[in-house]
């Protein structure tokens, strides 16, 4: 008789989550890395490029 597959919960706390991360980008090859902090910089000018919201029209957590 076999037994259902366990479920993996180690990556369900912060540092589990972040272990998953670091083993997954880990895999990557040097292409697969640049790629990938290539469309982060763009998103990162993207979101820089956004108009900001006065904190008068958010709950005022809203950094300036």
């Amino acid at each position: 008789m076999s037994h259902p597959p366990q479920d993996d919960w180690s990556s369900t706390t912060w540092q589990g989550s972040r272990r998953a991360q670091l083993r997954a980008a880990l895999k990557l090859t040097v292409r697969e890395r640049l790629l990938a902090m290539q469309a982060l910089a763009e998103l990162s000018d993207r979101l820089a490029a956004m108009p900001r919201i006065p904190a008068a029209l958010t709950d005022g957590d809203a950094p300036e």
